[in-house]
């Protein structure tokens, strides 16, 4: 009587303890397919791309301009205003106040687009280095910039951007940026004036004070870093392209010990992720096309859906049932994704805890029937 019943608190204590951690009962079936619907100049070279609720699209092409698109129907797309810039090469947006801002060899120029038929330009923040990497967060634009290393500017007087922090790497230049609360990931390089420029390594800085930015870690990258930072997180979990050496999960819940905990690798060059559900990668794969991966395992990243084309490609963005390709000499090309499964199950561990209780149950009551009997 005592060991039936301790042995049934036990299993319920443990279905109770599963149910409470539903990624360790439920998994995430995920299968979906494309069709390309539209481009946007599908024979120019697009160096990077903002998209807005399916509505506007924000190009750069590499021959120097900024353009705006109507993209509400993606076989008619129509574009609404251009603006020419000598080497544009990244851009952010401000949504709550229509800014556009966009990198560029006069340097980090701030647009209104209020009225996307006629972009205004309002105001540019001189960092005097060409191939310069942003972040907006809050009323903060973190610019990695080369030489002149990671600069954060005040932007919330659109119209008079100031500089009011600076670190400078003591090896390195400072490339791409990706801010998390109040920690900023960094990747430092060497450029050479004959090829690609040597990669270093991925640091990891407080910028919880300006005035005062700290070095915090070096990431554990794995032994290899091929440039770049990370994209998206979910949690403290980091998700970085790792171009060449695939795509690497972080656990971040250290910032002082930040490390690799999950790879995908099938020998793509990955440009860019974009994280869908908090757990599927998009993965712009530079001489592939598109890749889908399901990071509900992190420590087994499954590929489970992809789109092939026949352009190299930098940027990828998700938005509702469409995905758009930014690619070189493709134009953005638009793909609609239907998904076909994505369902919820039970964990075999939790079935077999279920069934184990319903018995010990049963059986308990079917001996205290007789016993009364």
């Amino acid at each position: 009587m005592k060991k039936i019943v301790v042995k049934s608190i036990f299993l319920i204590i443990v279905f109770c303890s599963l149910l409470a951690n539903p990624h360790s009962t439920r998994g995430l079936k995920y299968t979906c397919k494309f069709s390309e619907i539209g481009s946007i100049e599908p024979s120019i070279s697009v160096i990077n791309l903002q998209c807005i609720d399916n509505e506007l699209a924000f190009v750069l092409d590499i021959n120097n301009h900024l353009m705006v698109y109507n993209i509400t129907e993606p076989t008619n797309i129509i574009e609404l205003d251009s603006v020419n810039l000598y080497f544009p090469h990244d851009i952010e947006l401000d949504l709550d106040r229509n800014l556009i801002f966009v990198t560029a060899s006069n340097g980090v120029n701030i647009f209104d687009y209020s009225n996307p038929t006629d972009l205004q330009l309002l105001s540019v923040y001189k960092n005097y280095t060409h191939s310069t990497f942003i972040q907006l967060h809050e009323k903060l634009l973190f610019v990695g910039a080369e030489e002149y290393g990671l600069q954060i500017v005040n932007v919330t007087d659109s119209n008079t951007p100031v500089l009011i922090g600076n670190w400078t790497d003591p090896v390195g230049h400072i490339g791409q940026v990706y801010v998390i609360d109040e920690f900023i990931f960094v990747a430092t390089r060497i450029p050479n004036i004959s090829g690609p420029p040597t990669y270093l390594d991925l640091k990891v800085l407080n910028i919880s004070n300006p005035l005062e930015i700290t070095y915090v870690s070096t990431v554990d990258t794995g032994g290899t870093f091929n440039g770049g930072a990370p994209r998206a997180h979910n949690n403290n979990l980091v998700y970085f392209n790792d171009h060449a050496y695939g795509l690497k999960i972080l656990n971040f819940s250290n910032p002082y010990d930040v490390s690799v905990v999950g790879n995908f690798s099938d020998g793509g060059f990955y440009n860019d992720v974009e994280l869908v559900d908090g757990e599927i990668a998009f993965l712009a794969d530079d001489y592939f096309g598109l890749k889908v991966v399901s990071c509900h395992d992190i420590t087994n990243p499954l590929l489970i859906s992809s789109w092939e084309h026949q352009w190299r490609t930098l940027r990828v963005i998700v938005q509702s049932d469409r995905v758009y390709l930014a690619t070189i000499n493709g134009g953005v090309r638009i793909l609609s994704q239907e998904i076909i499964t994505k369902e919820v199950a039970l964990h075999p561990f939790l079935i077999v805890s279920s069934l184990m209780i319903t018995y010990v149950l049963l059986k308990f009551k079917k001996k205290k029937t007789l016993a009364s009997h």
